[in-house]
């Protein structure tokens, strides 16, 4: 959708599917050159819970960043290709949001270790475990990642005690921790009020 008055793009977002991450991953491998990728965001879920419910899947896009860093030169034109406001997001209503993997600095140790693996053709997707993703939601804490830490606890996707226990077992940085906390007190008044 393009409003008039400013000429920008603005990306609605749409229920993603399992096919759609295939989509994705195809389409950065071949737009930065690279097989490997981190999938964060709420895209992740698509790896480990396929069939969550669509509320949990909605998403104007993919966010997720290579393995193996790009050289400065190499981010634009691959932005081009399937970033927003490309051909690759008109034909797909979605797009790719390359971010960083600054994106993982603050969360806990063995993230990597603990990503879903999702393999299309030679090109795999590190995907963030349910647990992590669920931490690096709760530690955004912005409105709407408290509501999708919401649901996946309403879904069974995870238990309530089991964020409330790797939050403060896993919190890398102490002086994090009455944030991530904080925010997680938040999470569980949204659940007491459903």
């Amino acid at each position: 959708m393009i409003d008039e008055k400013e000429n920008v793009v603005m990306s609605t977002q749409r229920e993603l599917f399992e096919a759609d991450l295939k989509t994705a991953l195809r389409a950065a491998a071949k737009a930065y050159d690279r097989k490997r990728f981190v999938v964060v965001g709420s895209a992740s879920i698509l790896a480990s819970h396929p069939d969550a419910p669509g509320y949990l899947r909605l998403s104007a896009d993919i966010d997720m960043f290579p393995l193996r860093k790009l050289k400065t030169e190499t981010f634009k034109p691959g932005d081009d290709l399937v970033g927003q406001a490309s051909e690759f997001e008109h034909e797909n209503d979605f797009y790719v949001e390359r971010v960083g993997d600054w994106t993982m600095l603050s969360q806990p140790a063995g993230w990597l270790e603990r990503c879903v693996q999702f393999k299309v053709d030679h090109i795999t997707g590190y995907c963030l475990s349910p647990i992590d993703l669920a931490y690096n939601k709760t530690e955004a804490g912005r409105k709407k990642d408290i509501d999708f830490v919401a649901g996946m606890i309403n879904e069974g996707i995870i238990g309530r005690e089991e964020l409330g226990i790797f939050i403060q077992s896993e919190c890398p940085h102490p002086d994090l921790l009455p944030t991530v906390e904080k925010n997680f007190e938040v999470v569980c008044a949204e659940l007491d009020h459903v």
